[in-house]
Formats: C-alpha cells, structure tokens, sequence
C-alpha cells in the first residue's frame, strides 16, 4: 500500500514538473476515459427507430441522403439550408466507406471524436497556459479529460459538439499568437479557422465581431497594423464561407450567411406559448417567422422582458430536462460557472487573453436570450473554456483556504 501512494505521489510530481508528459497524460486520459466508456457501455449502438433519428439526428439524416442520392437533404425531396455542413461530410464520409447508420460507422465516429476530444485537451492546456500559466493547464486539461458533458457529447452522440470545441480553442490560440505578432500568415490561418469553425457550428458567429475589436484593444500601439490584420482575418473567413453561404442563398432566394432559419428560432422563443426552453411552437410559413416574431414582441413586451430573463436565467443554471442526469449535469455546470466567477471576480491583475474568453461568454449566449435555450449541447460550447478559468477559481480557493 506505502509502496503505491509512493508511486502515485511520483506520477503526480512528474505531471507537475514536465510539461510534455502533462499534456500527454492529459490528452491520452481523455481519449481512454471516452473509449472506455464507449465500450463498457457500447454506447456505439444507437436506436435505429424512426429511421435511425439517434444516429446523429439532422447530420446523420442529411449525411445518409449525401450518400444514397447526392442530395444535401433532411428528408430526401428538396435541399436543405438549416444545418452546418462541416459535420454532415464527415459523417458522410464513413457512411460511405462503413455504411449508413452501421456498428462500424458508429464505432468509427465515437473513435474519432474521441481523439478530437484528446487533441481539445492539448488545446485547453496550451489556451490556460497563456492566459494564466502552468498549474491551470494541468488542472483545466484534466478536468475536461473527466468532465461528464465532453465524455457525453464523445461517445454518447454523434454530432459536431467535438469538432467545434478543437476549432475553437485553436481560434483562439492562434488569435493569442497575432496579438504577439501580427503577421499576415496568422491572420489568414485564424480567419481560415474560424470560417471551419462557423462551418461547423454557426452559433460562435459573433467571434467575427469579438476578435477584431479584442485586437484592436490589445495593439493600441500598432492600431492601424491591427485594422489591416482583421481585414484579413474577416476575408479568409469570408472566403471559407463563400461557397456555402452562395449555395444557400440560392436555394433560398435571399441572402444567407451561414444556414437558414434565424426566423423560426426567434418565433419559436417569441410567442404566446414560449416558455424560454421548449422548441414547440405554433407553425406558420417560413417567411412568416419572423414576421410574426417581432409582432408579438411589439404587442407583449411585458412579457418579453419576463422571458428574457427566465431565458438567462436558464442558460447560466439548470436547462430543463426530462432525465435525472440532465439535472446532474445542470448542477456540476452551476459549479464550474461558480468557480469561473471566483476566478473572474478575483482581485488583481488580469491577463488581456482572459478578457478574450470572458467576452465569448458574455456575447455568445446572447441570441438563445431573445429566443430559447434549446438543449445543453448548445451552451456546451463555452463550458471547456470555462474549465479554464474554473481551475484558477480552484487555485485560488486552494490558496485561501
């Protein structure tokens, strides 16, 4: 027994001290963690009801019909112009060579997010690392490898929770990189980047706003410099879009940026049965939407503010859910928010790449407060970054008490 809390006392000094078997340790941790569970659990066999609806849901539909018929399509008729295209092609991909909705194509995806969870984890050490140092990489790479929602979103759905974690922190990693030198080629790459990332989840779209102006601040010296550098950033984000954002503007006749339907989400958050969280809705046609939309906010506004703030009230704290483990889950974010409050409203200085982060959560969840919170994956997207600023909360109650 002495001989094993030795043993461990020596991995967890080495993991302290060297940088490169931390972020290694980290990274392989976080992918068996995920594999491991995936096959205790064989978490790899969807239900195969209505279709195969749980494999993947509306990216695993569309990439079955990319597959069989060509088509970018949800039901198989008509195009469609709703869902990031980034993921859909990846699961296309294995459906082609593994086939649709298989075991094969199931255990292939869940392996892949899996490593892109491993290299997340890297990505999280790397982003800590700069924003407050060496202990927070350790802490907050760690906890991602262990933290139920990222295990969940790895091996428990099919979608694009994890591609879009890994392309956000390297957006900001490489936005932290021309703030120390602004260079064109970092500008081309962020920009690059960030139109993958918008391609994969449309709802980081306000990091077209935040980023520019977080340069524009952090290069007071060089302002003109920083103008120059956002333009370019913006323009390669434009030109990774383009292709995308011109098909669908075609399909739908109007222009389109990234996907189709802003309308329908605002109705659906605005309207005398909203409730703040519910995706139910009555259905008028979808150029009604939002039309209907801003009718009812004009004639209710009472009750829009009320629902705005029950809506911000359920993002930061528990979302509805209808299973224990969705309450479970609500509760360890109230922690890891909680903590990332400490560490946020802690006395002292401030490093500038933590104004990045707390500018992301405070714009990002700004459009699901005038419209809904519709399930956990969505307010996924900040949680990593906040396990980066809860493991300086964690230091620094560690260092009080």
């Amino acid at each position: 027994m002495k001989a094993t809390v030795y043993s461990v006392k020596r991995l967890i000094a080495y993991w302290l001290n060297n940088r490169t078997f931390a972020i290694w340790a980290d990274a392989i941790l976080t992918v068996l963690v995920r594999l491991g569970i995936s096959f205790a659990f064989r978490t790899y066999q969807f239900d195969p009801a209505n279709d195969h609806w749980a494999f993947g849901y509306e990216w695993g539909r569309i990439a079955k019909w990319l597959v069989e018929m060509g088509m970018f399509s949800l039901e198989g008729i008509s195009p469609h112009t709703s869902t990031d295209p980034l993921y859909v092609g990846i699961i296309a991909s294995f459906f082609y060579v593994l086939g649709p909705f298989t075991t094969a194509a199931g255990i292939g995806l869940i392996v892949l997010q899996s490593l892109l969870d491993g290299l997340s984890a890297w990505a999280i050490f790397a982003l800590a690392e700069r924003v407050y140092g060496s202990l927070e990489a350790r802490v907050g790479s760690f906890l991602f490898a262990l933290y139920p929602a990222a295990v969940f979103f790895a091996v428990g759905r099919i979608g694009p929770s994890n591609l879009t974690i890994l392309l956000l922190c390297l957006v900001f990693l490489v936005t932290f990189k021309i703030a120390d030198a602004p260079r064109l080629k970092w500008a081309t790459l962020a920009g690059f980047l960030l139109g993958l990332l918008i391609l994969t989840s449309s709802k980081p779209l306000s990091l077209i706003i935040i980023i520019p102006l977080w340069l524009l601040w952090v290069g007071k010296k060089q302002r003109l410099r920083m103008v120059f550098i956002s333009l370019i950033l913006l323009a390669a984000t434009t030109a990774a879009m383009l292709p995308w954002a011109v098909r669908n503007s075609l399909v739908e006749g109007q222009l389109t940026i990234s996907k189709h339907g802003l309308g329908r989400v605002l109705w659906v958050g605005n309207n005398p049965d909203a409730t703040g969280y519910t995706t139910k809705a009555p259905g008028p046609q979808e150029h009604e939407f939002s039309q209907k939309a801003f009718a009812w906010i004009r004639n209710n506004p009472g009750d829009f503010v009320l629902l705005t703030f029950k809506r911000i009230i359920i993002f930061w704290s528990i979302i509805p859910g209808s299973s224990t483990l969705y309450i479970l889950n609500g509760l360890l974010f109230l922690i890891v928010a909680g903590l990332a409050m400490v560490a946020a409203l802690w006395p002292g200085e401030k490093s500038k790449g933590l104004w990045l982060l707390l500018g992301f959560f405070a714009v990002f969840p700004l459009v699901f407060y005038v419209t809904y919170v519709p399930a956990q994956r969505h307010r996924f997207h900040i949680e990593p970054l906040m396990l980066i600023v809860a493991s300086h909360g964690i230091r620094r109650l560690c260092e009080r008490f």
